[in-house]
């Protein structure tokens, strides 16, 4: 090779890397040149005291896919509703193609038109957020829809919209409130069934009662000496049949008026058993019970129903003792009482009956609060089975509960659950 070629290959090298740097340069400018306008983002970089320019050309494209992946309508449109862009979400909304919607007006999809104006006007105000019913396609098909503006002035000669759907908010919302209304209906019906019932019990025990009394009272004037032994019997066993169906009467006419509630007050238990002890003195003193009364709380709650309560746990352990032993009954507050339900946000205090009685068996104990429910013959022990289960209306309107620990023989433990503030 001579010089001449030499000088010749080393020109053309030359002269495409000329072309090449060229090149570099008219891109960079470009780069630069958009920076300056505005179209393209960029970032200056100090590596070792060298400047570095990325273009953030792509952030664009990242946002756009992050709008068209949305999972809510977004649109831009312009001051009079022309839509200039909307993602894929509600194009499938509207049931129409996203291609087909750019172009038109916002309002078009809108069931009422005339509120597009308003939607304007209020953003003036700052206010940008509304509910709007759209329609689809085939405008046999609306949705409801919470939309919110966003005004892009004065970057943008536009205004911003997103849009969600509140169809199955709609849906849950109607459902909440039908099932509301039934379940006021329901109350209604139980408020008129307590009623009619109260109103049953009370008329059933005023024209029983009345009759009751007259056979007792025709019985009594009976001269026994006119009458065989057989025939003394049986108007015995006649009168005691009355009595028992009279107290039962009684008995259902007191539970039926401890399904009310009544007005709580600041009530002392202390008083409201040394009340009961007064009433129950006689059978107290006959079975030589000895009653043991410990701390016991203040609780608000009906004083009434609270004498009630306590007469019927206090005769029962009377009632049901042992022959050969006395009885003896403490009623006082367990200390330190922790409620087993963990997530129970209501304290409760805790009071228990304990005695020394018969006890019963434990498959027994979730058979006593149910009304009517007796574990022993009449000719055992006396009553209609409906102490406790009284106890149990009264724990119950009061939000409370009552439950039991026994073991035959070995005696019984009722425990009165207080919710406290």
């Amino acid at each position: 090779m001579n010089n001449l070629e030499y000088k010749n290959i080393n020109i053309e090298s030359l002269l495409d890397e000329i072309a090449s740097l060229k090149d570099q340069l008219y891109e960079s400018n470009s780069i630069v040149d958009a920076i300056k306008q505005g179209d393209v983002d960029a970032l200056v970089v100090q590596n070792n005291g060298i400047a570095q320019l990325y273009s953030l050309e792509t952030a664009d494209y990242t946002f756009r896919l992050l709008i068209e992946k949305f999972g809510q309508g977004a649109l831009s449109i312009s001051r009079n509703g022309l839509v200039l862009y909307c993602n894929d979400y509600f194009s499938k909304l509207a049931g129409i193609p996203s291609e087909k919607i750019i172009g038109n007006y916002i309002y078009e999809y809108f069931e009422n038109p005339e509120n597009f104006t308003a939607l304007i006007e209020a953003l003036k105000y700052g206010v940008n957020t509304h509910e709007i019913v759209f329609k689809t396609q085939n405008d046999k098909k609306t949705f409801p829809a919470y939309i919110a503006l966003t005004d892009l002035e004065p970057s943008v000669q536009g205004i911003g919209i997103v849009i969600t759907d509140l169809t199955d908010k709609k849906k849950h919302e109607e459902a909440l409130i039908q099932h509301q209304k039934q379940l006021e209906e329901k109350i209604n019906e139980l408020n008129r069934i307590n009623s009619n019932l109260e109103e049953f019990i009370h008329v059933i025990s005023h024209d029983l009662k009345e009759p009751l009394r007259k056979i007792v009272m025709y019985n009594n004037k009976i001269d026994p000496s006119y009458l065989t032994t057989a025939d003394s019997k049986s108007m015995s066993v006649m009168k005691s049949s009355v009595l028992r169906l009279n107290s039962l009467v009684d008995d259902l006419v007191k539970y039926s008026s401890h399904t009310a509630q009544e007005e709580r007050t600041e009530i002392n238990l202390s008083e409201i058993i040394s009340e009961v002890k007064e009433d129950l003195e006689i059978i107290i003193s006959d079975k030589k019970t000895t009653i043991e009364v410990g701390k016991l709380p203040l609780i608000k709650a009906s004083r009434v129903q609270m004498r009630q309560l306590f007469s019927n746990l206090i005769s029962n352990a009377v009632k049901y003792s042992k022959t050969d032993i006395a009885p003896i009954i403490k009623i006082f507050q367990v200390d330190n009482f922790k409620s087993e339900i963990s997530n129970q946000s209501t304290k409760f205090v805790n009071i228990q009956i304990k005695d020394n009685g018969i006890g019963m068996e434990k498959n027994h104990l979730n058979k006593i609060f149910t009304i009517f429910q007796r574990l022993h013959t009449k000719t055992e022990y006396s009553g209609n089975g409906i102490g406790l289960a009284i106890c149990k209306k009264i724990m119950e309107n009061h939000s409370g509960n009552i439950t039991v620990e026994s073991e035959l023989n070995e005696g019984s433990t009722f425990n009165l659950f207080f919710p406290i503030s």
